[in-house]
């Protein structure tokens, strides 16, 4: 019986010290919690990996026929809601000073340029995240006064940066079908466009959404997701137009002349 009791006691002991052991082990171990990558058909790709200890690691590949180039980047960085807020020198790569993240993408904001990055793994609770298989021609970015205040005629420092709301996008969707609907002389079919959006709210606390549409690619139909396209003629093939959700119209509706 003593033998047996023995036995037992040293069985639990060793049980506590495994337990013990796997526990410091996994405290101690690196866990990655973001993975964002984009894959470029024009040549080139790019990733960034945000880990438990506070590091991260951004990676990008330039290729070519003859050619490949890698270079990385490391630093520190932290989370906070939907945030991420990079220590000491900033994200090196375009010396921005936070990125949020949001309906499945990583943007880097307030940096040198703006870049945008898909996200294919996130263990952070984040929540900002919009249906967007529902309206896969959409795409949306996060005002950034450097870069996306010519698109919006108020004075500086007078509009702010807006997230829409799973109503609210589909709200956007029927206003701008109702766009197309009643110019349908002067528009191809809405469903022939990518839409790419910025929303905001204006220096009268409304929520406005800017829309700018181009003709599908029939070469690559993804790329719209990660930047704006820059397009200054095009005929119907670019257009754009403002959408007031708080009241409920659109306006400045603009098609881009012919080359």
């Amino acid at each position: 019986m003593k033998i047996q009791l023995l036995l037992s006691a040293l069985t639990l002991g060793l049980f506590i010290q495994c337990k013990k052991a796997d526990t410091e082990k996994s405290k101690n171990q690196k866990i990655e919690k973001i993975l964002a990558v984009n894959n470029y058909d024009f040549g080139g790709s790019t990733k960034f990996e945000f880990y438990s200890d506070s590091t991260y690691v951004f990676t990008t590949i330039e290729e070519s026929t003859d050619h490949e180039k890698t270079e990385k980047f490391s630093g520190f960085c932290y989370s906070k809601k939907d945030t991420l807020y990079f220590e000491r020198t900033g994200f090196r790569f375009n010396e921005s000073e936070k990125a949020v993240i949001k309906n499945n993408f990583i943007e880097f904001i307030d940096g040198k340029f703006p870049l945008k990055i898909e996200i294919k793994k996130n263990l952070l609770q984040t929540k900002n995240k919009l249906p967007l298989k529902k309206y896969e021609d959409y795409a949306f970015f996060t005002f950034d006064s450097k870069f996306y205040s010519p698109y919006f005629d108020y004075k500086p420092n007078t509009i702010k940066p807006y997230d829409l709301t799973e109503n609210e996008l589909h709200e956007v969707d029927q206003i701008l079908k109702k766009c197309f609907s009643e110019n349908n002389v002067k528009l191809r079919k809405i469903d022939q466009y990518v839409k790419q959006c910025i929303v905001i709210l204006n220096d009268k606390n409304e929520k406005e959404v800017l829309i700018l549409c181009y003709c599908k690619s029939p070469h690559n139909n993804k790329e719209f997701k990660y930047s704006l396209i820059q397009m200054n003629d095009g005929g119907n093939c670019n257009i754009s137009l403002k959408i007031n959700l708080t009241k409920h119209n659109y306006s400045a509706l603009s098609i881009a002349g012919l080359a």
